[in-house]
């Protein structure tokens, strides 16, 4: 790469971090003209050009409806990005930090009006931006304000199990991953989760061929059998109840051949062995044990013998 080149890139980066998509775009076309070849150049020009389409359009809508159309839109742009297979991580940083300065920008502009739910969502996106700036430890005060408000929200959670594992705290990350996937699976998005204790989860479990919402409920299922979801600990006696409650309706759903059987039986797994890790906490009977994993290897022969090895 040329010293103009270079110097182009650097330039433009500068612009793009501020969200001047046109100006940067206008300046790295100029500079195209004189190195044809160049794929850095070549590439920012198309990311660019993406998000000059995005940007204008953000005007007619309110605040927190601006910040969720950008990173509605990352997600999309993504997809342009992942093409290059991490060849341009400085330019997506660039990228990163523009967008996702702004839509923090919007989020801070928001009003929830006293509205729990909602003032829940704009620290759960704040949290989530940032995150994906590198400011962990403000992104996790975030999250906690939005879990107060509103708890027990499995993609506030996950969220949360993200930012403990970026920041190295793996037992607590894992916790609050095995929770989220509990609580809810198919509320996580996938797309923003950054540390390589779910990502790598996430690609082992896709390579098997699942996909959409049955991909969301078999992760927490190799979770435990790849060892990530390791953590555990006691239910209470109300938790009980209601894990043995879900476990009769999805069995119940699974006789209905109308049902879809790929989501239940993933789910289903992952509620016997949270029934398994509370008997084995609170000391029960092995006969209770012995009943729940029959249960399990009726279910999938397969995920049995790995569970038992």
């Amino acid at each position: 790469m040329g010293i103009q080149s270079e110097n182009a890139l650097s330039e433009a980066y500068i612009m793009i971090e501020s969200c001047e998509m046109e100006k940067a775009a206008a300046l790295l076309d100029d500079t195209l003209a004189g190195d044809l070849d160049n794929d850095s150049l070549v590439f920012a020009i198309q990311c660019c050009n993406f998000w000059k389409t995005t940007l204008p359009q953000l005007e007619q809508s309110g605040y927190f409806e601006r910040g969720e159309t950008l990173v509605n839109q990352w997600k999309q742009f993504m997809q342009l990005a992942s093409r290059e297979d991490g060849k341009q991580e400085r330019t997506l940083y660039a990228f990163r930090k523009g967008i996702f300065s702004l839509a923090l920008e919007f989020y801070g502009k928001a009003s929830d009006e006293k509205d729990d739910k909602l003032h829940s969502e704009i620290c759960r996106k704040k949290g989530l931006c940032y995150k994906k700036l590198g400011s962990y430890e403000v992104a996790l005060k975030c999250l906690t304000e939005a879990n107060t408000s509103v708890p027990g929200q499995s993609s506030v959670m996950a969220e949360m199990a993200d930012c403990y594992a970026l920041c190295g705290e793996t037992k607590y990350a894992k916790l609050l991953f095995k929770e989220a996937f509990f609580i809810d699976a198919q509320k996580i998005d996938l797309d923003f989760l950054d540390s390589q204790l779910i990502t790598l989860l996430v690609k082992k479990v896709s390579e098997k061929g699942y996909s959409g919402a049955v991909l969301q409920e078999w992760i927490p299922v190799y979770g435990v059998l790849f060892g990530v979801f390791t953590v555990k600990r006691k239910l209470r006696s109300q938790e009980v109840l209601g894990l043995k409650q879900e476990i009769f309706a999805k069995k119940s759903e699974l006789k209905d051949p109308n049902n879809n059987s790929s989501v239940i039986i993933p789910r289903l797994m992952n509620l016997y062995f949270w029934l398994i890790d509370h008997y084995q906490l609170s000391k029960d009977s092995v006969s209770k044990i012995n009943d729940v994993m029959l249960e399990i290897r009726t279910l999938d022969p397969a995920v049995y013998k790995i569970f038992v090895q």
